[in-house]
C-alpha cells in the first residue's frame, strides 16, 4: 500500500456513525497488541480550544526535552498532519504501512476509528515520553477514549456544536467532554459556567477522578500582528505566543498547569520548556494571517477554521481588535450542514460590507446560495457574492484586499494550499 492508497482507502471509510461502545476499536487494538497501553498521554477535550492547548503543550515538552507524540483532527492539507512524533509528521511510508496493517486487523473500521489506531500503534513503537491526545468529537463515546487512564486530562471549553451527536444543551455537551475523566483522572478545566462546572465535577466524581477549575493568570496585552504573535503577561514576566486570538491567554494559563501537574508525575524539566513553546509553536488556521503584495499592493488573507457560535465570536473579538477590521475587507465562508449556520452568519453579519460564499470540499457542505440567501436576509445593504469554487472564491475576495476565510477547517486548509502556491506566506517568528 502506498500513501496514497491508504489516503483513498480512509476516505472509503469516511462515515460517522454514532456508537455507544468500542466493541470494533478494541477488537482491533487487541489484534494490533493493544498498543494504546504501552504509552503514557494527556488527553484533550473541548468545544473549541482544544487544538490550540494541544499544539501549545506538545511544543513545550519538546522545548523541555520530552520525546513527545501529537495526535490531532482534522487535517488541514495532508493526512499525516494528524499523527506527529518530535513535531515531525509521520513519513509517507510509516502511514502507509500502519494503515493496512490496521486494515488488516480491523477491516470494519470508520476513518476515525482506523486512524486513531494507527496513531496509538505510531505511538506505541516510538519510544515516546509523552503523547498528547486531542479527542475528535465530544469524549465518552470518542475513539480515543479507549485508553486507559491518562497522566492528566484537560477541557478546554463547553459550548453547542455537533448537537446531533452530543446534545442541544451545554449541560448535555458538558456531560459527554467529562466522559474522558477516568478513575484516578485529574481533569484541569478553565472557568466554566456555573451550570457546565457542576456536570464536570459530577461525573469526574462518578468515575472516579477529579476537576480542578483554573482562575485566569495570563492577560493578553496586544498582538504583533506582523509576527503573528499575541503578547501575554502572566506568571513569570511576558510572553509571546505564535497563535493570534484573545483565548489564547485561557488556553496559556491552562497548558502551564499541567506542566506544573506533569512534574509532580515525574517530567521534572516539563516546566521549563513553557517559554520556548509559546514562543515556537505554530498551529495553522487559527486566526492564521497570510501576505503577498501582487500588483505593487498590499494583500491579506486571515484564514480561520472557527465553525461554531462560540468560536466565530472568538473570531469577532480578534478581528475588530486587529488592523484589518478598519481596512477594506470581505469574508469567505462556507459550512458543513452540521452547524448552526444562522447563528453564525448572525454574528459576522455586521463585521463586513462584503462576502463570498463558497463550498467546501465536502458531501455535507452547504449549498452557497442557501448561506447568501440568509446573509443578505440579516444585511440587506451588504455586497454578497456566491462562488461555487474556493480558489474563484479566494480570487474575488482578494480585490478587497484583505480577506478572512472561515467556517469550516476543510474550507480553511483548501484555502491554506491555494493560497502557498500562490506565494503567499505566515510571517510567524519573523524577526
Amino acid at each position: 500500500m502506498t500513501c496514497e492508497e491508504a489516503e483513498r482507502y480512509l476516505l472509503s471509510r469516511q462515515t460517522f456513525d454514532k456508537k455507544d461502545g468500542f466493541a470494533r476499536v478494541l477488537s482491533c487494538l487487541e489484534k494490533l497488541g493493544d498498543p494504546q497501553e504501552k504509552f503514557r498521554a494527556v488527553h484533550v477535550t473541548g468545544t473549541n480550544g482544544k487544538g490550540s492547548v494541544c499544539a501549545l503543550l506538545e511544543s513545550s515538552l519538546r522545548a523541555a526535552g520530552c520525546r513527545t507524540g501529537l495526535f490531532v483532527s482534522p487535517h488541514l492539507v495532508e493526512m499525516r498532519e494528524r499523527i506527529s512524533v518530535g513535531g515531525e509528521n509521520i513519513s509517507r511510508e510509516d502511514f502507509a504501512a500502519l494503515c493496512a496493517e490496521v486494515a488488516e486487523a480491523g477491516p470494519d473500521l470508520s476513518f476515525f476509528e482506523t486512524i486513531t489506531c494507527m496513531a496509538f500503534l505510531h505511538f506505541a513503537r516510538s519510544g515516546l515520553d509523552l503523547a498528547v491526545l486531542e479527542v475528535g468529537i465530544g469524549g465518552t463515546w470518542d475513539t480515543t477514549n479507549v485508553i486507559p487512564p491518562p497522566e492528566l486530562c484537560l477541557i478546554t471549553s463547553v459550548d453547542l456544536d455537533h448537537d446531533k451527536y452530543l446534545g442541544r444543551t451545554v449541560t448535555e455537551v458538558a456531560a459527554h467532554k467529562a466522559g474522558i475523566i477516568k478513575k484516578g483522572s485529574l481533569c484541569l478545566c478553565p472557568p466554566l459556567p456555573a451550570e457546565v462546572s457542576s456536570v464536570v465535577e459530577k461525573t469526574a466524581a462518578k468515575g472516579g477522578g477529579s476537576a480542578v477549575f483554573l482562575p485566569d493568570s495570563f492577560k493578553v496585552e496586544g498582538y504583533d500582528w506582523e509576527r503573528n504573535r499575541t503578547l501575554l503577561a502572566g506568571p513569570g514576566g511576558k510572553f509571546e505566543l505564535g497563535i493570534i486570538g484573545d483565548r489564547q491567554g485561557v488556553n496559556a494559563g491552562l497548558v502551564l498547569r499541567a506542566l506544573e501537574e506533569l512534574a509532580r508525575r515525574g517530567f521534572p524539566r516539563a516546566p521549563e520548556g513553557f517559554r520556548a513553546g509559546l514562543e515556537s509553536v505554530r498551529w495553522e488556521a487559527r486566526f492564521q494571517v497570510l501576505r503577498a503584495a501582487p500588483r505593487g499592493r498590499d494583500c491579506c488573507f486571515i484564514l480561520d477554521g472557527a465553525h461554531n457560535p462560540e468560536a466565530v465570536r472568538a473570531f469577532m473579538r480578534t478581528f475588530r481588535a486587529s488592523p484589518f477590521a478598519a481596512r477594506p475587507h470581505a469574508f469567505v465562508c462556507g459550512f458543513l450542514n452540521d452547524k448552526d449556520y444562522r447563528a453564525i452568519l448572525s454574528v459576522l453579519a455586521p463585521l463586513a460590507d462584503d462576502f463570498v460564499f463558497t463550498a467546501p470540499a465536502s458531501d455535507k457542505a452547504i449549498p452557497p446560495g442557501l448561506l447568501a440567501e440568509e446573509l443578505q436576509r440579516l444585511r440587506p445593504d451588504a455586497a454578497v457574492e456566491v462562488e461555487e469554487d474556493a480558489e474563484a472564491a479566494l480570487v474575488s475576495a482578494a480585490r478587497r484586499g484583505t480577506a478572512a476565510v472561515l467556517g469550516s477547517f476543510y474550507l480553511a486548509g483548501a484555502a491554506l494550499k491555494i493560497l502557498g502556491k500562490a506565494g503567499l506566506k505566515d510571517t510567524a517568528g519573523v524577526s
